[in-house]
């Protein structure tokens, strides 16, 4: 009897398998890969030479502050301050108030000093415009009588960001019709699977809408509630250590030893509360010492549950030593963006940081497991392979394959999907992204690089014509 398979994928170079051309689908699981010798299918997919993928997993996404920076004020596009401000003043005209996103003073072009209230206060309306990494915002005079919250500068950062809570939360509308987009976009982008780190609010309104991929929740510890773990997709607990570099709030030697936000006892005792539930911990860690403390405290721990250290940007002599097969590193390869020679980094480390800043290399070179994600800064897993592959430096840069595993391999291991999800082998879902091969040639241009499909369990759920 002759087999008749759910869907045939045929004429398409296939990663990881440079001898096939053709992937058989059946009740969404591959279950051939190799040469098209005639095989039966109810569909066939003729990719005239595209290049599949594995579906990404990014492993670190925000993506209701993806969709609200849809639907409110996105500011990553601006060349400068005045262009910024600009932006934010003719937003005003049409709306009560400004909600604002991702300004990113290292990538203006005239002045490259944070906004501050000083800059906004000429608009009448409340505004509040976070930095790109989230870890400060600037508010004006209005909005500031509006919280009951005053600072000469306008400048929130860390824990002060509490008092927005109320100006900036979207009420259930807002926030269903955010998270969709943002889902779409995902997907447009080749993402099957997503570690979400979230609130309580975007908990319960993923609970309310269509979701087309995988979504596995992170929650916020002070929002951890009862009942939390009982979900297959609910992965665990996010803390802080530190804040970032970007607003210099990370736990860096020279900096305020505030930046710190838990010695190492008093995080073991977090840690251990968090286990007791059979919970892992997703443990955000920036600056060197708040990456020791992390690192220093799983190794004493190890195997208790898969963790994760998110980040991990700059690391000491030693540290990779501490990290076992149950410590993930979850970084973001787009950060690399402000690593070369006269960015950001340097700007706010010294030359001494150079290269040893998120060193992803030395991190595969020791046997590490290296999972990528985007912070959404932004979202889209080909702009962080991008600087991964262009890195100046030896110690941050892989290959176009590593970097790749890293967002879809990697991923599958701290999601616990390692058998089943993440790779072009047979068993494993058929979750992929198609790209044209011409448009992954040019490594200079790979951030511009879109796919033409995504495939989720053998259902195309995006097309681009």
């Amino acid at each position: 009897m002759t087999i008749t398979f759910d869907t045939l994928i045929t004429n398409a170079a296939i990663f990881g398998h440079e001898d096939a051309d053709a992937i058989a689908i059946d009740h969404g699981r591959i279950v051939y890969i190799g040469r098209d010798r005639g095989i039966r299918s109810k569909n066939t997919l003729d990719l005239s030479g595209k290049i599949v993928l594995p579906g990404f997993i990014d492993s670190h996404a925000h993506l209701m502050s993806t969709g609200l920076e849809l639907s409110r004020l996105n500011l990553f596009n601006a060349p400068g301050k005045k262009e910024a401000i600009d932006e934010i003043r003719s937003y005003a005209e049409k709306h009560d108030k400004v909600i604002a996103y991702r300004w990113d003073e290292s990538r203006w072009d005239d002045d490259r000093s944070y906004l501050t209230a000083h800059d906004l206060n000429s608009i009448e309306k409340p505004v509040v415009a976070f930095r790109r990494d989230a870890h400060m915002a600037v508010v004006n005079d209005a909005a500031m009588r509006s919280i009951g919250q005053f600072r000469p500068d306008g400048v929130f950062r860390e824990e002060e960001m509490v008092h927005l809570k109320d100006l900036i939360r979207p009420d259930y509308e807002e926030a269903s019709e955010a998270l969709s987009m943002a889902l779409d976009t995902a997907v447009s982008l080749g993402i099957t699977g997503v570690r979400d780190i979230v609130d309580r609010m975007t908990y319960d309104t993923y609970c309310k809408i269509k979701i087309p991929i995988r979504i596995f929740k992170v929650i916020y510890s002070n929002e951890l509630f009862d009942g939390f773990g009982a979900d297959e997709f609910d992965w665990g607990v996010k803390e802080f250590l530190d804040g970032s570099l970007g607003s210099r709030t990370a736990a860096h030697g020279g900096w305020d030893e505030r930046n710190l936000k838990m010695k190492e006892r008093d995080f073991e005792a977090f840690a251990q509360t968090i286990w007791s539930r059979n919970l892992p911990l997703a443990v955000h860690a920036i600056g060197e010492i708040a990456v020791e403390v992390a690192a220093k405290t799983m190794h004493r721990h190890a195997g208790k549950q898969r963790n994760s250290i998110e980040h991990f940007e700059l690391v000491e002599d030693g540290i990779l030593d501490m990290i076992d097969d149950n410590t993930i590193i979850s970084a973001q390869p787009n950060f690399l963006e402000w690593a070369g020679h006269g960015g950001m980094y340097e700007d706010r480390l010294g030359s001494e940081w150079l290269y040893r800043n998120n060193p992803y290399r030395d991190i595969l070179d020791s046997g590490i497991r290296l999972a990528f994600g985007s912070d959404s800064m932004p979202i889209g897993p080909m702009y962080g392979i991008h600087y991964a592959v262009n890195s100046e430096f030896r110690q941050q840069r892989l290959t176009f394959e590593e970097a790749v595993r890293s967002y879809s391999e990697a991923g599958s291991y701290l999601l616990g999907l390692e058998k089943w999800v993440g790779l072009i082998e047979t068993g494993y879902s058929a979750d992929f992204a198609v790209f044209d091969q011409s448009s992954l040639l040019a490594h200079e241009k790979l951030k511009d690089a879109r796919p033409t499909m995504t495939i989720f369990e053998g259902k195309i759920v995006y097309f681009r014509s």
